[in-house]
């Protein structure tokens, strides 16, 4: 005996449009996108249009509904990226937001099948919702601690002449210049430091510190024109940047040559 079911199309469509929000908010989160409330929702409003589309077609599950699916879910997360960087927005990038997209509906549905069977479908939605919620929430605060200690390609100006390091984000760094209370991040010295040092004494600068094992020092420093931090999308640009100059290695196995201070990523 055949099963005959039906849809209303109106419940169907909010349902979708309900849902798309709900998984497009968190995919944001975990792309690191800012969250545009009218872009969200005229994403989610499309979204529920054309999964109506889809069932009215009556396509199968072959090619074609996988692809048109697809195009779907990319045409969704462009109308919720701002419009100066969505023609900046990488391939790899929009290729991840739809595995996380389909990565919790795949998780969504298997999940609430099993919370069906235990605590019933009144409960079964809201459990499986929270419970994804969670997930993606743990997965955030992970990367975020994970970032602390990200390392940024980071280039100093002074009159024109460049010098290029490997920088760590430190967010325990909290040194400043005690004259003009600007953060200070320290840099292996170099030549190029040196010769700045040299060439223009009038931004010279003494910085003094405290250390585990070392209760007071100081720093031999300079005021850059420039301090250019290269992160993934953007560049974040500190003009007369203060840096103080380290004799030594700061990273034994050469990772990085530059601490930034914390307050230079906010």
């Amino acid at each position: 005996m055949i099963g005959i079911y039906e849809i209303y199309i109106d419940i169907f469509w909010v349902q979708n449009v309900l849902m798309d929000m709900q998984l497009l908010v968190l995919t944001l989160l975990l792309l690191g996108e800012k969250i545009i409330f009218f872009r969200l929702l005229m994403a989610s409003l499309a979204g529920g249009v054309g999964a109506v589309a889809i069932l009215l077609s009556g396509m199968g599950f072959g090619v074609a509904y996988i692809l048109l699916v697809l195009l779907l879910d990319a045409a969704m997360l462009l109308m919720c990226v701002q419009q100066p960087i969505r023609r900046k927005i990488a391939r790899q990038k929009l290729a991840m937001g739809i595995i996380y997209l389909h990565g919790m509906v795949f998780a969504y549905g298997k999940l609430l099948a099993c919370a069906n069977r235990l605590v019933g479908k009144f409960f079964a939605q809201l459990t499986v919702t929270a419970l994804i919620i969670g997930i993606v929430g743990f997965m955030l605060l992970y990367r975020k601690r994970a970032g602390a200690r990200q390392i940024y390609n980071v280039t100093l100006t002074e009159e024109g002449e460049n010098a290029v390091y490997k920088a760590l984000f430190d967010t325990g760094n909290f040194l400043t210049d005690p004259v003009s209370g600007k953060p200070v991040s320290v840099v292996e010295e170099t030549e190029a430091t040196r010769k700045w040092l040299e060439k223009y004494p009038h931004k010279y600068k003494i910085i003094p510190y405290q250390s585990v094992g070392e209760a007071h020092g100081v720093l031999e420093g300079l005021v850059v024109d420039e301090l250019v931090i290269q992160k993934e999308r953007e560049q974040v640009v500190k003009k007369g940047a203060v840096v103080a100059l380290y004799k030594g290695k700061l990273s034994k196995d050469g990772a990085f040559q530059m601490i930034l201070n914390h307050s230079l990523m906010t």
